[in-house]
């Protein structure tokens, strides 16, 4: 058990400079997507959707630790959002799609955080 909370940790800490890297991606589309559309915005989402992916696989196999004192991410509310982004027919829905993401990025960096600083949650 030791050996999955130290993988966990390990994860978080490579995570952390990610997500701070997509908090800022994921700012850009919001902007792209709120009337600002550039030539390249929809295949710049393609690539901001695979590092939310690995994001997303990055979460899955932490939220355990993330969560052992108690819900801090709720894993229903990121699914909506990524859901809401799946049926996003037009750039507004995108852009509201993009900022529930952006509040899970935000947490989970938050979280991910306290592992690379050493302080560790729990």
């Amino acid at each position: 058990m030791e050996d999955l909370r130290t993988q966990q940790i390990e994860a978080l800490q490579v995570a952390a400079p990610y997500c701070e890297k997509m908090i800022g991606a994921l700012k850009s589309m919001i902007e792209e997507f709120s009337g600002n559309r550039q030539e390249d915005t929809d295949e710049y989402m393609k690539g901001v959707v695979d590092g939310l992916n690995w994001i997303f696989e990055v979460y899955n196999g932490t939220s355990s630790l993330i969560n052992e004192g108690g819900e801090v991410i709720n894993k229903d509310e990121v699914n909506g959002c990524v859901a809401k982004l799946s049926a996003a027919a037009d750039d507004t829905a995108k852009a509201e799609a993009f900022k529930g993401i952006l509040e899970f990025v935000v947490k989970f960096k938050t979280e991910a955080d306290k592992y690379v600083s050493g302080e560790d949650a729990n």
